[in-house]
């Protein structure tokens, strides 16, 4: 059923303004999109979209930021559908998007949707870069151990302290409570310049978080780095095939009798592939050296982050060592079909985003604006 109202938070990050656009382009998009935007400088490029002007989509801004909860509340409470890409982490913005849906509810008798954002930093361990895993989960149905392959554990079993985790949960208990029908999409690293008008105007952020903080980091100490030994796994996708399952999600569960999960039942990885840490770093390496970016005679070899260097490029923390393990069985269930699927696609991505981040950023290390996406 197309002709939805949306209220839309993040229109102007790197995965908001994919996703933005992907609804635009979608076979029933909506008839409005209210965007939460602090900038009003980019109003004008809101509300110029020519292709959601092409598709008759009214795009309002709404100046404001997820702090405003009562802004917050009365948009998501006058909108069919509310998609959260702004902060997995912002329990009271999400609170007060729930509280909106609810009072829709009690108003039309009918339950909103959430489609929000979290992520698989939900998944990690504490490996420091030193072990991969076999701790491997996923958003349909969890399997036993095989002699040949290891057990698929289900995403309800993940630890309450679990990162993202406390908003997630939040979500499911409103959807539970009958409120809205949630749907929860879990990106892993995300890769590849954001693609479409949107980048183009310069309405939204074009740059990704884990692979470029480690690019900027290689560039400052001169020598791509790891957490460890770096032998840890994540997975990946690319920008353009997460911007196809936020689409893909919401025209399903838009039709007059949607059959995709929602709820306990509506989680959605947002998995491509996998790779491995040492392997992203040592593609960092050889890219910085071919295109010069390094001193001569610099090794392409990664090296451990000392304590020093973990302070200085992510805050103490030993994230970047973690295992991350998932497989995307719902999301492919309901007919996503991502197409850069192997490490290499990601690998041959790093070979020009070393260009880009130098020739935007320069060679030394500055962490203003950093936004953690993950």
């Amino acid at each position: 059923m197309s002709g939805k109202s949306v209220f839309f938070t993040g229109a102007t990050g790197y995965i908001g303004g994919t996703v933005l656009q992907s609804l635009i382009n979608s076979a029933t998009p909506p008839s409005k999109i209210t965007a939460l935007i602090r900038d009003s400088a980019k109003s004008d490029l809101l509300t110029s979209l020519s292709a959601a002007k092409a598709k008759g989509v009214s795009v309002v801004p709404l100046l404001g930021s997820l702090e405003e909860l009562d802004k917050v509340r009365e948009a998501a409470s006058q909108a069919d559908v509310v998609v959260s890409t702004a902060n997995a982490d912002d329990l009271k913005g999400v609170k007060a998007i729930l509280e909106g849906l609810k009072q829709r509810k009690e108003k039309t008798g009918h339950r909103g949707l959430l489609i929000h954002t979290s992520g698989t930093g939900v998944l990690i361990d504490d490996s420091k870069g030193d072990y991969p895993n076999d701790k491997i989960y996923t958003d349909l149905n969890p399997t036993p151990a095989t002699r040949i392959s290891p057990a698929l554990l289900s995403l309800a079993d993940l630890s309450p302290s679990a990162p993202h985790r406390e908003v997630d949960l939040a979500i499911i208990a409103a959807d539970k409570a009958g409120d809205v029908k949630s749907y929860i999409v879990l990106p892993s690293t995300i890769w590849g310049p954001g693609e479409g008008e949107v980048y183009e105007s310069g309405l939204s952020n074009s740059f990704s978080d884990q692979i470029p903080t480690l690019i900027k980091a290689a560039l400052d100490r001169r020598r791509a780095g790891v957490v460890g030994q770096g032998k840890n796994i994540w997975p990946h996708v690319k920008i353009t095939d997460l911007g196809k399952l936020y689409a893909l999600i919401y025209e399903k569960a838009t039709v007059p009798s949607p059959t995709i999960g929602h709820g306990p039942s509506g989680y959605y990885l947002g998995i491509a592939g996998e790779y491995t840490l040492f392997g992203a770093a040592s593609r960092i390496g050889q890219a910085l050296s071919t295109n010069k970016l390094l001193p001569d005679g610099t090794q392409t070899t990664p090296s451990t982050f000392t304590k020093e260097e973990l302070d200085k490029y992510y805050g103490g923390s030993t994230y970047m060592g973690t295992n991350s393990r998932g497989v995307a069985d719902r999301s492919k269930s309901i007919g996503w079909k991502p197409k850069y699927t192997d490490d290499e696609d990601m690998f041959a991505h790093i070979d020009q985003e070393v260009v880009r981040i130098e020739k935007k950023f320069g060679n030394t290390w500055d962490s203003k604006g950093k936004v953690n996406v993950y």
